[in-house]
């Protein structure tokens, strides 16, 4: 039997069983070549449109706050990065960017920040509160990373659905190479099984092509969201960013990453998979290249008020922020899908 056969095989138990073993994760992203490629995008888009048919969700992302207290090495918003233009939301604001979307077709709204403790409980929740009031048809998704149970339980009694918190790596070594000494991988986890206990749609991933990562560290990240049963799916290139100690590093590889969206559409048939603006970066029209490895959730990024942003994660080469939400909607129906409502 060649490898082809072999991986073929083992996509095929994928399908069939949603988990391969630690060694076959590994093989399988190890040997990948076009023949196996597209295979597995093939069953992964199979898979899709059982669940979804041609429908796409459309999430438009507020980045209500670029403030951070943490110092993570690969994030362009961390504490010591003196050269962000730091900048925060007012509630009205916020409220302006949903009603700008809201028009044009937005039902998803994402509120993302840097973990910034201006944001208090109180105030997080009049912005949820205030947007479930003014669009009472559209869902509230949010990521503000590692805040108390109690903020995070307030949240979800005002309407917010889901919570993101990717664990970044599931591997230990790695994590504390890329975070601060403050922050640990187990109180990361801890934090991430609270959401589930509180009652959100759960969202994790992590990013690939991080520097020292190794496909056996891609293998136990998959391993771990299988233990852990996420809603949504949040799979990103890592992108170097300016003015922190990964900025002359590589690029992850964009094919890679759609590569392990298709695996995780084969382990996870019904969840949301996201096809992040951060794709954009790395190869081209990646967004829609992402509908065809079995993600079917589309992020744009909202327009920010005059004189607020740049948001800043990582070094954008085409300031994506501004592109009109008209044009990505008809290129979605263009391609011949079709955009939900809820």
């Amino acid at each position: 039997m060649n490898v082809s056969q072999g991986m073929q095989e083992y996509i095929d138990r994928l399908r069939n069983f949603g988990t391969l073993s630690g060694e076959q994760f590994v093989s399988l992203l190890r040997y990948r070549n076009p023949e196996i490629t597209g295979y597995l995008y093939h069953e992964a888009t199979e898979v899709s449109m059982r669940h979804f048919q041609k429908g796409i969700f459309l999430w438009g992302r507020i980045p209500f706050s670029n403030y951070c207290k943490n110092d993570c090495k690969y994030c362009g918003l961390r504490r010591s990065n003196r050269f962000v233009h730091r900048y925060r939301l007012s509630r009205e604001e916020i409220l302006g960017c949903c009603h700008k979307a809201y028009e044009q077709g937005v039902r998803h709204f994402l509120l993302e920040g840097g973990v910034d403790i201006a944001f208090d409980k109180e105030q997080l929740s009049e912005i949820v509160h205030a947007i479930r009031k003014h669009f009472p048809k559209a869902q509230v998704h949010i990521e503000i990373g590692e805040r108390p149970r109690a903020l995070y339980e307030q949240l979800r009694r005002e309407g917010a659905q889901s919570a993101i918190m990717p664990e970044g790596t599931a591997d230990d070594s790695h994590f504390r190479s890329m975070h601060p000494g403050n922050l640990s991988l187990l109180r990361r986890k801890q934090c991430m099984w609270e959401l589930k206990e509180i009652g959100y749609d759960t969202g994790a991933g992590f990013l690939v092509g991080t520097p020292g990562q190794t496909i056996e560290q891609v293998a136990e990240n998959l391993l771990f969201l299988k233990q852990y049963g996420p809603n949504i799916l949040q799979i990103q290139p890592f992108l170097p960013a300016l003015h922190t100690p990964y900025e002359k590093e590589r690029s992850g590889n964009g094919e890679m990453v759609l590569y392990v969206m298709a695996i995780l559409r084969l382990m996870f048939p019904a969840a949301a998979i996201i096809a992040d603006t951060s794709l954009e970066q790395t190869m081209h029209n990646g967004r829609m290249q992402a509908l065809q490895a079995g993600a079917n959730v589309i992020i744009q990024d909202l327009p920010l008020p005059t004189g607020k942003g740049p948001y800043t994660v990582y070094h954008s080469r085409n300031r994506n922020h501004e592109e009109h939400l008209r044009g990505l909607v008809e290129q979605i129906e263009n391609e011949g899908y079709d955009i939900q409502s809820s």
